[in-house]
Order: structure tokens, then sequence, then C-alpha cells
């Protein structure tokens, strides 16, 4: 009898253990944290329907034309970039020390972002910036856009004195050839 007690003691607990934790378990369709939360829950509560519309898909530089790469460039740099070289790119990086702070490989951390796949980054990180010119900006002007997570005034601040144009322009197509 003592046996058939204990043996139902331990029965009941599993069993409130399992009542518990099935009442604790997320609810799979609740709402979750998103920007039109608010306007989710109001609708909800109002019994009306709310249209999220899907998040775009990011830009990819090989579905721009070449007037939505080189929008906004100076017109003597965008001719220079025309018939710029991008296989003499990393050469230049290298011979400028560009290297020092960047790498192609998203693997490896450095002091600046990473240039994996710098084309289509740059087509989405400023709206209404084309790639090319966000590139152009970034490397004579570097602390006119800052990238998230690094921080400002640490590349150097000459290279548009430094760097001849034609080398410049290597340098941005190089870059903006690293895409997927």
């Amino acid at each position: 009898m003592r046996v058939q007690r204990r043996t139902f003691g331990l029965w009941l607990l599993g069993l409130t253990l399992c009542i518990i934790v099935a009442a604790c378990a997320p609810n799979a369709g609740a709402r979750l944290i998103s920007p039109a939360l608010g306007e989710q829950l109001y609708a909800d509560e109002s019994d009306q329907e709310v249209e999220i519309p899907p998040t775009p898909e990011p830009l990819k530089i090989v579905n721009l034309t070449p007037e939505q790469i080189n929008a906004g460039l100076p017109e003597d740099f965008a001719a220079a970039l025309a018939a710029a070289d991008p296989s003499r790119g990393e050469s230049i990086a290298l011979a400028n020390g560009c290297v020092g702070c960047h790498a192609v490989d998203p693997a490896m951390v450095m002091t600046g972002p990473t240039w994996h796949y710098m084309g289509d980054t740059a087509a989405n990180r400023q709206a209404g910036v084309s790639p090319a010119n966000y590139i152009y900006t970034s490397i004579v002007a570097p602390n006119a856009y800052i990238t998230p997570g690094y921080n400002s005034g640490i590349m150097p601040q000459n290279y548009a004195d430094i760097i001849s144009q034609e080398d410049l322009a290597s340098l941005v197509a190089y870059l903006l050839i690293q895409h997927e």
C-alpha cells in the first residue's frame, strides 16, 4: 500500500510539473517585437487588420545601372573611374597602407570596416548615395560616413592629397567589384 501511495504521489507530481511547464510554454502565435508592434496590438484590440510591408531586399550592385552606381560623383572623378583599372586596386591599397586597417576577408576583424562585399555594402549604406560616391567620399572625407561600431578620426584625412586621381579611381573600382 505504501508503494502504491508513493507511486501515485510521484505520478501526481509528474502530472503537476507537466501542466506547469505546458502553461509556461511560449505562444508561437504571439506578436514579436517589431517597429510596428504598437500598431499591430492596437489593431488586434479593435479587430482590425494591419498590413505590414515586407522588409525590402538589399540592393545588389550587379542589379544597378552604371548611372545608378556612379550618381553624384564629381565629373572629373567619374571620368577617371570610367577609365580605371580595378586590378591595380589591391596594390594601391597595399602601397597606401589601407590593408593595415581593412581586409577583404570578413573573418579578419581590424581597425576599419571590412571590404568584403564592399560594392553591395556601399549600395545600401547611405540612402540616396550611390555606391561609387559612398566609397569615394569615404576615402577623401573619411569622417563623412562612420560605419556603426567604428570610431571616427582614425583614417588619415589626406588621401585626396596624396593619392593621384587615377590611383584613387582604380581603388574605388577595385572596391566596387567586391560583391556577391
